[in-house]
């Protein structure tokens, strides 16, 4: 019981590290595709985890109560030397443009790029929970990857705890804003049906955990 208890506590502590460089990941890989900029990952108490690791460089004071955020460097202004269309001529007038990409704040993906944090988080925890209800694992891998199920706290807590109690989303840490709920808001959806969505998704999942536990267990294996 001991050694299960503390498995069971370190799972915990690697899922919740593992959420926030997931969650980070997501913007970033999202705010790249999307085209604002380089991202530069910063976790607590001041370190960069990416593109290098060490401590951070960032000229911005650190976000209150942040466990994490990311902030993207725009791309620099690229040179390309561009012939006519038509080749016909043996005299070609070459022409040199500038390739300019900026990290613009107006971007429309923006949103998109807000919500792929939590958004990042929760499809981990999707995958997790169909790959322990279909591949049905055993041993350790069993156990990291019941933990992996439940790593669609981020969006549940981003959503309750600023919400209806205006708190942090991990109560006393982490960002202060629902985020989830803003990036949808900003893609066109109403507050109270995105709330309502985040809430019903969460809550559909934490049955979908439940019924997989009872018929298959959870941490450990039901023996047959």
């Amino acid at each position: 019981m001991l050694k299960r208890t503390f498995l069971l506590a370190s799972l915990m502590v690697i899922c919740f590290v593992a959420s926030v460089i997931i969650h980070e990941a997501g913007h970033a890989v999202a705010g790249k595709l999307f085209g604002l900029g380089n991202p530069i990952i910063n976790v607590w108490p001041g370190i960069e985890l990416f593109p290098s690791i060490g401590k951070t460089v960032s000229t911005n004071p650190w976000p209150a109560n942040a466990v994490a955020y990311v902030t993207f460097i725009p791309e620099t202004p690229t040179f390309a030397v561009e012939f006519p269309a038509s080749t016909q001529s043996l005299l070609l007038d070459a022409k040199l443009k500038l390739i300019d990409t900026h990290t613009y704040h107006d971007n429309i993906f923006l949103p998109i790029v807000g919500l792929m944090g939590s958004g990042t988080t929760y499809i981990m925890s999707l995958f997790c929970t169909l790959y322990l209800y279909l591949l049905k694992p055993k041993g350790v891998l069993r156990a990291v990857i019941a933990t992996g199920t439940f790593l669609f706290y981020d969006i549940l807590c981003y959503t309750v705890f600023p919400v209806f109690f205006g708190m942090s989303h991990l109560v006393f840490i982490g960002g202060a804003q629902p985020e989830p709920i803003i990036s949808l808001v900003n893609m066109g959806m109403s507050f109270n049906i995105a709330v309502t969505l985040i809430l019903g998704v969460c809550g559909a999942h934490i049955l979908a955990i439940y019924y997989v536990a009872r018929k298959k267990g959870l941490f450990f294996a039901k023996s047959t």
